[in-house]
């Protein structure tokens, strides 16, 4: 079982030829409104894949968070998400023709979440406990510090990038980060931004995900690197969270980390060949039966 603490989000995505520069407006070719937050990303790819799936966060008492649960509601376990004065968490995507995209994220609500929503019974229950860096970062810390004490195991996604003190990063079990993410954090260990590199820096195991050049890590002294699946990308935003999703479900079923990082390869892959945030995100048959 994985237990998801993290964002809970409506996400408003403006289709647009080129992301405009500063101080530059551009008519959109279309928008929708959908489900998001890399909380409950993460939290629905892994369902889908498969994994019993407990979602912790918290959402506002408005409009907006009807759409944020809209999909978390059928195929994850949301009992223990909480509402909040503050409002529904947001974010704004614009998305080229290429794929690419440009986030602002409004936390609202998900600053609200409490860890201690993550029972100690959850702990002892769960097999992994996933977390990202869109709530508040004393919460985080906090439950970081409580799973260390139990069997569950620890990953977290450094999305976005946030410093975090290397005694607390040690605890970590697998910490995922993206090129980017990888660069702010060599740069504050002062290392190279390698898997392995910020793996010896912390002493614990790193992931690092790179793209269309694939995906490297560096757990428990053992190095796995996996290519990405060639695929023309319609839409890139959730294609991290799914790797993380998948990820985690495949180690929670006892795939073993190269086996699981294919897979979450693969799902990645199948989500950037489709518009949408939690739309995209592939079930597991469709991951199994994807060539």
């Amino acid at each position: 079982m994985i237990v998801t603490f993290g964002s809970i989000n409506a996400d408003l995505i403006y289709l647009v030829d080129q992301i405009p520069q500063a101080g530059q407006t551009v008519l959109a070719r279309g928008s929708r409104t959908e489900a998001g937050g890399k909380g409950a990303n993460q939290a629905l790819a892994a369902a889908r894949d498969g994994a019993d799936v407990i979602m912790i966060g918290a959402v506002g008492n408005d409009a907006m968070a009807p759409i944020a649960l809209h999909n978390l509601e059928r195929e994850v376990d949301i009992s223990r998400v909480v509402r909040s004065k503050e409002p529904t968490g947001s974010a704004a995507i614009m998305i080229d023709t290429d794929g690419r995209n440009m986030i602002a994220v409004a936390a609202g609500a998900n600053l609200a979440a409490q860890s201690n929503g993550v029972e100690d019974e959850l702990l002892r229950k769960a097999s992994y406990v996933l977390m990202q860096m869109e709530n508040d970062t004393v919460q985080i810390e906090n439950l970081i510090r409580r799973v260390s004490n139990y069997p569950a195991k620890s990953i977290l996604n450094l999305a976005p990038a946030h410093r975090l003190k290397r005694d607390l990063l040690f605890l970590v079990d697998i910490i995922i980060v993206n090129e980017d993410e990888a660069e702010a954090l060599s740069g504050w260990l002062g290392c190279e931004p390698s898997a392995r590199s910020l793996s010896e820096a912390l002493d614990t195991g790193v992931l690092r995900t790179m793209g269309g050049e694939g995906a490297e890590a560096s757990i428990n002294g053992e190095k796995v690197a996996v290519q990405a699946l060639p695929v023309k990308a319609v839409d890139t935003t959730a294609a991290g969270d799914c790797f993380v999703g998948v990820l985690a479900a495949a180690l929670d079923r006892g795939l073993s980390l190269n086996a699981a990082m294919r897979r979450a390869s693969k799902a990645a892959a199948i989500a950037c060949t489709r518009p949408g945030s939690q739309s995209s995100i592939p079930r597991k048959d469709e991951t199994d039966n994807w060539s």
